[in-house]
C-alpha cells in the first residue's frame, strides 16, 4: 500500500503507532520483573540473566542502522508489519522453557524488531513538524510505557497465581492485538522522506558524527541509557534487598511479583503520566534549559534513593524515574529534530539508536558484575554523576 499523500493528524498517528509499539513490548518488559526472581527456575545462572537483558541491546548495535536503511528504501508500512510479528514470537518463545540457548535466539529477535519499531515510531513523529516533536516523542513514549506498565503489573500478578509460564502467556495473549493495529495504519506522506544520497553506510555515520553538537548528543544519549540500563536491570533486587522479606496482602496472592511490578511500574508511568506533559513544557521552554533542569533533580533524587529506605526510598525512586523519563524524552527530540537536517535522516536516527542502545547494552553487564561487587547504590552515584556531566557538556553549547 502507498502511503497516504494526504496530511494525517500527526498526534492520531503518533498515537496508534504508539499504541501498536506498547502492545508488541510487553513480552520484553515482562522478563524485566520476573526474570531475575525466575532465573534459578529456568536454569539460568544469575550472572547470565545481565547477558540475557543486554542481548538485544547489543544486537541493535547492528540491526538499527540496517533497519533504518530497509525503512528508506521500503517505506514504513511492511517493515512495521513484520516487527509486530516477530516481537509476538520472541515473547512466545520465552515460555517454551527450551534453555537459555533458545531464550538469547528470542532476545536477539527482539532486538530486530524493536530497532523497527522505534524507527517507525520516531518517522511518525517526523509529520509533526519542528514545533511539536517534544510533545509527539512524548505521548510516542507514554503510549510505549503504558505497555510496558500493564505487562509488568499483569505479568507479576499472573505468576505469583499460577507461575512463570501463565504470566507469559497472559501479556502474549493481549501483546498478539499489535498486529491489526499495524495493519490499520495509513502512512502519511511526511511520515517518509526519500533521500537520493549514494553514501555508503560508513559516510552516513561520519556525517552524523561531523557536527560537535551531534557527537555531544550521541554521548549523553548513550550514558543516559547506560544509566537507565543499570537501574531498571537492577531495580526489583536493590528493592527486594532494601525492604527484606516484605510481605504484601499475601492473601491475594501478591507477593515479590507483584510489588517488584509495581516498582518498577513506577518508571513507565513516569513516561505515561508526565512525559507528554515535559515534552509539551520543553518545547515552549526550549529543549536545553528543560535538559538543564531535569538534570539537576534526578541528582537529588538519586541522593535520596541510596539514603533513605521505606517510603521515602520509593518516593525519591519516583522523582528519579519522572526525572529520567524526561531526559529520554528530549534527548530523542533533540535528535529527531536534527535529523531532519541531515541529507539521509533515517541513517542519523540509526546512528543516534546505536549510540543509545549501546549504553543500554552495557547496562545489565556493568550492573550485574561491577554493581554485585561494589554495591548496586554505589554504581547508580557513579553513572549518575556521569550522566550529569555529559548533559552539562551538550547545555554548554546552547540553544539549537
Amino acid at each position: 500500500m502507498n502511503p497516504s499523500p494526504s496530511p494525517q493528524n500527526p498526534q492520531r498517528l503518533v498515537f496508534i503507532v504508539g499504541l501498536t509499539i506498547g502492545l508488541s513490548i510487553l513480552g520484553d518488559s515482562f522478563l524485566y520483573g520476573n526474570l531475575p526472581i525466575e532465573a534459578e527456575n529456568l536454569g539460568i545462572a544469575l550472572p547470565l540473566v545481565g547477558v540475557l537483558l543486554s542481548a538485544n541491546r547489543l544486537v541493535r548495535l547492528i540491526s538499527n542502522t540496517w533497519a533504518s536503511s530497509v525503512f528508506e528504501k521500503f517505506g514504513p508500512r511492511k517493515p512495521f508489519i513484520a516487527s509486530t510479528v516477530l516481537a509476538l514470537i520472541t515473547t512466545a518463545l520465552y515460555g517454551v522453557g527450551w534453555g537459555f540457548v533458545v531464550f538469547l535466539l528470542a532476545r536477539m529477535g527482539w532486538g530486530i524488531a524493536w530497532s523497527a519499531l522505534r524507527q517507525g515510531g520516531y518517522q511518525a513523529i517526523w509529520t509533526g513538524g519542528p514545533y511539536a516533536k517534544g510533545k509527539l516523542m512524548g505521548l510516542l513514549w507514554g503510549m510505549i510505557r503504558l505497555g510496558s506498565a500493564f505487562s509488568v503489573l499483569l505479568g507479576g500478578y499472573l505468576r505469583d497465581l499460577w507461575g512463570y509460564r501463565a504470566g507469559v502467556l497472559g501479556v502474549m495473549s493481549v501483546s498478539v492485538l499489535a498486529i491489526p493495529v499495524a495493519l490499520s495504519i495509513r502512512w502519511p506522506a511526511e511520515a517518509q522522506r526519500i533521500s537520493s544520497s549514494q553514501q555508503s553506510f560508513w559516510e552516513g555515520w561520519k556525517e552524523a558524527l561531523k557536527t560537535e553538537r551531534g557527537r555531544r548528543l550521541l554521548l549523553a544519549g548513550s550514558i543516559h541509557t547506560l544509566f537507565e540500563g543499570v537501574l531498571i536491570a537492577t531495580a526489583s533486587l536493590f528493592l527486594a534487598r532494601r525492604l527484606g522479606n516484605f510481605d504484601f496482602l499475601a492473601g491475594l496472592g501478591i507477593r515479590i511479583g507483584t510489588i517488584a511490578g509495581l516498582l518498577l511500574a513506577l518508571r513507565w508511568t513516569s513516561d505515561i503520566l508526565f512525559a507528554p506533559g515535559i515534552g509539551w513544557m520543553s518545547d515552549r521552554l526550549g529543549q536545553v534549559k528543560s535538559l538543564g533542569v531535569l538534570v539537576c533533580v534526578l541528582l537529588v533524587s538519586l541522593a535520596g534513593a541510596v539514603s533513605f529506605s521505606g517510603p521515602y526510598l520509593v518516593l525519591c525512586l519516583a522523582f528519579l524515574f519522572v526525572s529520567s523519563a524526561g531526559l529520554n524524552i528530549i534527548l530523542s527530540a533533540l535528535a529527531n529534530g536534527l535529523s531532519v537536517h541531515m541529507e539521509r535522516p533515517h541513517i542519523y536516527l540509526g546512528v543516534y539508536a546505536t549510540a543509545i542502545d549501546g549504553g543500554a547494552a552495557l547496562g545489565p553487564l556493568l550492573a550485574y558484575s561491577v554493581g554485585t561487587l561494589a554495591g548496586f547504590a554505589a554504581l547508580y552515584v557513579g553513572v549518575g554523576v556521569v550522566l550529569a556531566l555529559a548533559i552539562f557538556r551538550y547545555c554548554w553549547l546552547g540553544s539549537e
